[in-house]
């Protein structure tokens, strides 16, 4: 080796790692820890290796068309508008970039109506949201988290949603309404959280609620409303599994000549643009940071898990 030009591989085995974890390291891609990095350098710089231009350009994911390593952002939504109408995407897409800023790493954003049935072009890393549990073993040729807990093995971060709806109900109990209302969620995790702390509320305080299960859409959530009020006239408050709902469901209200919050309390979950513009109480979700450290632990693996993220009401005029 004093006679010849040092090569990746020596590097890998003086370093104790693979030649894919060496040329990772070198080049500064995700995949490995800080610690493996400086040491991989180290005795880069030790056996004075330098790579090669072309082999370089391999190593760091440009092919001759300029081609990066990717992140994908895989959303299930039937809904079309989704990206534009649910404020949730758009707060995910800020903390993903917000996690990759001085990353040579692409962020893509697919949504899809349902679950691909295949995974012919795995990304280098992917976040999954909304994916149901039973497809989404399939996602798993790539590095892969979930936002919101889906199948064993597959690593998650979420807000600490059942929280959340704990902190709705309290204080709609707290503060004197008796006859609620909610307008919860389609059957994902975190819906189904959202509504389990809620409920386990009104439980303990021996209070019925009239629900109906929505589409995290504003046209259900009017809908659902129109159906709650026809039922019960006299509701005085109305829980909506999150900020876009909520929409739907002071628009019913404005129909039916009910004042907010004189008449009924409205609380919503989400805390995004959508709550502050409508003077909307809502239990605030931190989004952005979920989507970051997701995009975070994709990078490095050996991060410790982030855990559940605290929620907190923000309280406005609607209650």
């Amino acid at each position: 080796m004093d006679q010849q030009r040092p090569k990746l591989a020596d590097v890998a085995f003086a370093a104790g790692v693979s030649r894919a974890t060496a040329s990772r390291a070198l080049n500064g891609l995700p995949g490995t820890t800080e610690a493996v990095r400086e040491r991989v350098r180290a005795v880069a710089a030790e056996l004075g290796f330098e790579p090669h231009a072309a082999a370089r350009a391999l190593a760091t994911g440009r092919s001759s068309a300029g081609r990066t390593e990717r992140i994908e952002v895989l959303i299930v939504d039937a809904d079309p508008n989704a990206m534009s109408v649910k404020p949730y995407y758009g707060r995910v897409l800020t903390g993903a970039l917000r996690a990759l800023a001085g990353q040579d790493i692409a962020l893509e954003v697919r949504r899809v109506d349902a679950p691909p049935a295949s995974d012919d072009d795995p990304p280098f890393g992917r976040v999954l949201i909304n994916m149901p549990l039973a497809a989404a073993a399939r996602m798993r040729r790539a590095r892969t988290i979930a936002l919101g807990e889906t199948a064993p093995g597959i690593p998650y971060v979420a807000p600490d949603n059942d929280g959340g709806g704990y902190q709705a109900a309290d204080h709609l109990v707290t503060t004197g309404r008796r006859r609620v209302g909610a307008v919860f969620g389609p059957a994902t995790p975190c819906a189904l959280e959202r509504k389990a702390g809620f409920l386990r509320v009104m439980a303990g305080a021996g209070q019925p609620v009239a629900s109906i299960d929505g589409d995290f859409t504003r046209a259900r959530a009017y809908a659902a409303a129109k159906e709650l009020l026809a039922y019960n006239p006299q509701l005085d408050a109305v829980f909506a599994a999150c900020d876009v709902s909520a929409m739907g469901v002071l628009q019913a209200l404005r129909e039916a000549g009910r004042r907010v919050p004189d008449d009924v309390a409205v609380v919503s979950f989400d805390g995004s643009a959508l709550a502050e513009m409508a003077d909307l109480s809502s239990v605030y979700m931190p989004a952005e940071d979920e989507a970051a450290s997701a995009v975070r632990r994709l990078l490095d693996p050996a991060l410790p898990p982030a855990g559940r993220l605290p929620t907190t009401l923000t309280l406005r005029g609607s209650s």
